[in-house]
C-alpha cells in the first residue's frame, strides 16, 4: 500500500501545468497517464515527466509505503476500523508539507462515493495535528482533471511496483522507468529515506510498529 503526495506552490501550478501538456504535445501522448496503462513506445514522455519533476525546484514528492498490509491488525491499533488506519497514514504522507499559519489546497483523487466524508474526516486529522493554526481546503476530483495528480500517480506506481513482492515484476517499461528513477535518484525506491530529505522522501512504515 503506498500513499503519495506532490507538493507545489499555487503560483506555479499552472506554468507546470504548461510544461507538462508541451511534453504531452512534442510526445503525442492524449490519454490519461496511469501507471497501471504504460506504454512502451512512450517510455521517452515519461523519462521527461521525471525529468521536470527532479529540475523543477517547487515541486517535492512524499510517500508512505505501508511494508505488508497483512500484518495490520486494525482491532489492536485502529479502532477496528480501516478508515481510520488509512487517515493516520495520509496523515503521515502530508504532515512534512504543512506550516502553521499556512494556507493549502488539498486536492484528492476520486475513490469512492465516500470520498467527501474520507476528506472531511482528514481535514478533522490535520488541523487537530496543527492545533488549528492551519488554513486547509479540500477537493475531489477525477485523475484525469489534474496533469499534477497523474505525475503523482506515475511516481506511486514506481513505488509500489518496487516495493511488491506478490508479482514477478515482467514489464520491461516498468522495469526501465523505475532503474531510470533510481538512477536519477541515486537510490533505491525500496528503501526509506531520512526525514529531513525534501525532494523525494519516502516512509517506509512496518505494521509491527517500526519504520525501516
Amino acid at each position: 500500500m503506498v500513499l503519495g503526495t506532490i507538493c507545489c506552490p499555487d503560483e506555479r501550478v499552472e506554468d507546470i501545468n504548461r510544461q507538462i501538456k508541451t511534453l504531452r504535445y512534442q510526445h503525442n501522448y492524449k490519454t490519461e497517464l496511469k501507471w497501471t496503462k504504460l506504454h512502451a513506445k512512450q517510455i521517452d514522455f515519461y523519462k521527461a515527466l521525471i525529468d521536470l519533476f527532479l529540475e523543477t525546484e517547487a515541486l517535492r514528492f512524499k510517500a508512505t509505503v505501508v511494508v505488508n498490509k497483512k500484518l495490520l491488525n486494525h482491532e489492536q491499533f485502529n479502532q477496528g476500523s480501516h478508515n481510520n488506519f488509512y487517515y493516520k497514514m495520509f496523515y503521515y504522507a502530508l504532515r512534512d508539507f504543512l506550516v502553521s499559519g499556512n494556507q493549502y489546497k488539498i486536492y484528492l483523487d476520486y475513490m469512492d462515493t465516500q470520498g467527501r466524508d474520507k476528506a472531511r474526516k482528514l481535514m478533522d486529522v490535520l488541523h487537530n495535528a496543527n492545533y488549528g493554526q492551519i488554513d486547509i481546503t479540500a477537493y475531489i476530483i477525477r485523475s484525469h482533471e489534474s496533469q499534477l495528480i497523474q505525475l503523482c500517480d506515475l511516481l506511486i506506481g514506481a513505488l509500489s511496483y518496487v516495493n511488491r513482492t506478490d508479482i514477478t515484476h515482467e514489464s520491461k517499461v516498468k522495469n526501465e522507468l523505475v532503474a531510470y528513477l533510481q538512477q536519477k535518484l541515486c537510490r533505491s525506491l525500496d528503501i526509506g529515506t531520512p526525514p529531513w530529505e525534501q525532494k523525494f522522501n519516502i516512509f517506509r512504515f512496518s505494521p509491527k510498529g517500526t519504520t525501516c
